[in-house]
């Protein structure tokens, strides 16, 4: 599983917009150049544009064909707390824990703990925690749910790629709940035929020895959004994170 995660480069946003050709999607899009990832990036707390991608590093490729049955809504859950990090967060007790990092250099990898459906691994949710500096206290650190959001849709997208095909993201909706944000948006690779749907709650908290940047990610493909979309926000809605270290 650790093999799916995908790594992302850090991006630098422009202000002009793009519309999906996928019909039904009007969101706009943030534009990115990708740019190889600086010195800085490996140190412990990540500069602010590196915090925007890690946010979307959570992202997992799909491994095999899901299957065609959905993913109950009405299923028993099971508690997941983590005890190096302190969050928790409750999933399907039938689903598949996993776990990797996103990055073989050990000083800017990121643990990630994932779940997923037996045979589905297409289907997921799964957490990521980035160390975060004294300058973001709270989430309003990083501007307002939508900036936020664009950030981490500018992020995934990679309009002219050195290798490998463009990639575009789309933001859905981006709102605040409580002291999280919450964001909806896609990925879409269209010469693969790649469509991804993701919903992310995003949080800081104080693990006891540094603040974190907490990232729980729902993956799925597109086509199969609309029947797993309720037990994925089910999932996401039971996310808690630990205190922050500044209130």
């Amino acid at each position: 599983m650790a093999s799916c995660v995908s790594s992302l480069a850090t991006a630098r946003v422009s202000t002009k917009p793009r519309v999906s050709s996928r019909p039904g999607v009007t969101s706009t899009i943030c534009r990115a150049q990708s740019e190889p990832r600086d010195a800085e990036v490996a140190s412990v707390a990540l500069p602010r544009r590196a915090l925007f991608a890690a946010a979307a590093l959570a992202s997992l490729a799909p491994c095999r064909s899901a299957r065609a049955d959905a993913v109950p809504a009405s299923a028993q859950m099971k508690e997941y707390r983590d005890e190096q990090d302190k969050y928790a967060f409750s999933v399907p007790s039938e689903w598949v824990q996993a776990e990797g990092v996103t990055s073989e250099d050990p000083r800017s990898t990121r643990r990630v703990v994932a779940f997923y459906p037996p045979d589905q691994p297409e289907i997921n949710v799964n957490v990521v925690a980035t160390s975060l500096g004294a300058d973001y206290p709270k989430m309003g650190s990083f501007g307002s749910p939508d900036e936020f959001a664009y950030g981490v849709a500018a992020g995934m997208t990679r309009p002219k790629p050195r290798e490998g095909p463009k990639q575009f993201s789309y933001v859905v909706d981006a709102k605040a709940v409580d002291a999280k944000y919450a964001l909806e948006y896609t990925v879409e690779r269209p010469t693969e035929g790649f469509y991804q749907h993701l919903y992310s709650v995003v949080g800081i908290g104080y693990n006891g020895r540094v603040n974190r940047l907490f990232t729980l990610t729902a993956v799925c493909p597109e086509d199969k959004y609309a029947e797993a979309a309720d037990v994925l926000k089910k999932i996401a809605a039971t996310f808690e994170t630990p205190p922050t270290l500044y209130p």
